[in-house]
């Protein structure tokens, strides 16, 4: 029944890496150029991006060879360049918050500047969500709060949090490669990383939830992953003293404390945990209790900081609103996920604030989620789901470039407008760039039935070979989760893809690096033969 039960979730898992693979391959042109959204910047024909993408697999090839012998001088050598293109980025495209992302850095800056008489601006009292982002960036502010004179200063200082976030989570994931996978496996995955200037120059910039809980997310992946790796079968640690020793209580901490932070931060992270969970209890059923104890962990974490976040609202003075109509029913985002291609617009918004009072406005979301389900069908709600695919993943993309367009220093015209020319100049190079490893990421998920089927005769779960192989299906398994959360449920932006990015590069770099290195394996078997 378990194995049975194996099957049936890695034939679903693949399924669904494939479709999503074709989505991909039919999100433009396969000729022509193709432009992005609103027509904002031309980007280049699948073709095009096809053939940058071979040319990236030369240089994975090239990364591998040279593994054997510099393994050291070439990480080196990736993460000077990684590194240089971070802290560059802060000095040549400084992007400055927008929208929800501005109201947030504003509130945290007033709270610094006004505590202990703080306020919080009625946004947050309809807008809750944004409550733990902004008390977590408050905490990180608060020793600094004397030299934060301007807006701008506190903003400064959350790219550089973010900055520094993100190159540790780049650290988190290419030392899970190396530990599962080895020294070629991570040293390709460094590589990916060097092709995604929009994620190491824009992305984390901006602090807000997901720039914030996304390291914190790849930091818990990782430890996750690492223990359960390396963990023992239930046959040889039945109590507590042995599941949880000396060799494994470290990352078991830091799994639950960066786990807890995420979830925090971004609530619906916990579909990525509610899958990692389901395929640690199938894959690596032995291992139960040990998941058992590191739940309980996650919650206690969870609570203290919870509870941490509240006694932080009552010192902030902050005010839930009791006023029931300036809630959103949650059927407004299934709404949006649904109504006009999946995205935000003009009129979803018009739909939802229609009525004032909530019951009125409930009910007529409600029959218009209704009717616009059966207006689609099942085809159309297929078509929605591709669209919505492609809108994250496709060739049309731009990662969100034209949606953050602002930058610091706001008061200064001179280097306002160098930001513009740079930002004019790089854009175009950035997102090319970025498609290239994305497309060369999803072109590995051809290879998914050989890898994830390939089990040899008489392997254990505890063998090296097979928990490698659950390494990657828990993560394809986030990675599919944190998808379809936003393809099925949620409205999708461009920029949406990168709370899924690292996983999609670890599972490119690690499939890729897989192949290259049996075809060059073969090669020296058979010239082994010949002699």
């Amino acid at each position: 029944m378990l194995t049975k039960s194996r099957h049936a979730i890695v034939g679903m898992l693949t399924v669904i890496a494939l479709l999503m693979l074709f989505c991909v391959l039919v999100s433009g042109h396969l000729l022509a150029a193709n432009t992005t959204f609103n027509d904002r910047f031309t980007v280049f024909s699948l073709l095009a991006y096809l053939g940058l993408a071979m040319g990236l697999l030369g240089l994975t090839t090239l990364a591998v060879k040279l593994t054997d012998h510099y393994d050291e001088l070439l990480k080196k050598f990736l993460w000077t360049l990684i590194i240089l293109v971070v802290v560059g980025a802060l000095f040549v495209q400084p992007y400055a918050p927008v929208y929800d992302n501005m109201v947030v850095s504003d509130q945290v800056y007033n709270l610094l500047r006004q505590y202990p008489s703080s306020q919080w601006a009625p946004y947050f009292s309809v807008y809750p969500n944004n409550v733990p982002i902004s008390i977590f960036m408050f905490w990180l502010d608060f020793p600094f709060r004397h030299m934060l004179k301007t807006l701008d200063d506190a903003i400064l200082l959350h790219a550089v949090y973010g900055q520094v976030l993100m190159l540790i989570s780049i650290y988190q994931l290419t030392k899970l490669a190396d530990i599962v996978f080895g020294a070629k496996a991570r040293n390709v995955l460094l590589l990916f990383y060097v092709f995604v200037p929009t994620y190491l120059m824009q992305f984390t910039q901006i602090g807000y939830s997901d720039t914030f809980a996304l390291p914190f997310l790849v930091a818990g992946v990782r430890y996750l992953v690492e223990l359960f790796y390396h963990a023992q079968t239930g046959e040889k640690a039945t109590h507590f003293a042995k599941i949880i020793n000396r060799k494994n209580w470290q990352p078991f901490i830091l799994a639950a404390v960066c786990l807890a932070i995420a979830l925090f931060l971004r609530p619906n992270a916990i579909v990525a945990l509610i899958a990692s969970i389901v395929l640690l209890l199938v894959f690596l059923w032995c291992d139960w209790r040990l998941l058992v104890i590191l739940l309980a962990a996650l919650t206690i974490c969870s609570f203290t900081l919870k509870q941490a976040a509240t006694v932080t609202q009552d010192k902030t003075h902050y005010q839930a609103s009791n006023d029931k109509n300036l809630q959103l029913p949650i059927e407004s985002w299934f709404l949006t996920a649904y109504y006009t291609d999946g995205r935000l617009s003009n009129e979803t918004i018009s739909i939802t604030n229609k009525y004032t009072d909530y019951d009125q406005r409930q009910a007529y979301i409600r029959e218009k989620l209704v009717g616009k389900l059966k207006q689609l069908g099942v085809i159309g709600v297929l078509t929605t789901w591709r669209d919505k695919t492609n809108v994250l993943f496709g060739i049309k993309s731009d990662f969100g470039m034209q949606y953050f367009n602002q930058f610091r220093n706001g008061q200064d015209s001179k280097l306002q407008a160098q930001y513009r020319t740079n930002y004019d100049n790089l854009t175009p190079i950035m997102i090319h760039s970025t498609m290239m490893m994305t497309l060369t990421s999803f072109l590995s998920f051809a290879w998914l039935p050989f890898y994830l089927f390939n089990k040899r005769q008489n392997e254990s779960d505890d063998s090296s070979t097979y928990r490698q192989r659950v390494t990657i299906i828990l993560i394809l398994g986030i990675f599919e989760s944190l998808s379809l959360f936003y393809i099925l449920l949620w409205e999708v932006q461009e920029h949406y893809i990168y709370m899924m990015f690292p996983f999609l590069m670890f599972i490119g770099a690690i499939l890729w690096s897989a192949v290259v290195n049996n075809v060059f394996n073969k090669k020296r078997r058979n010239q082994a033969f010949k002699h």
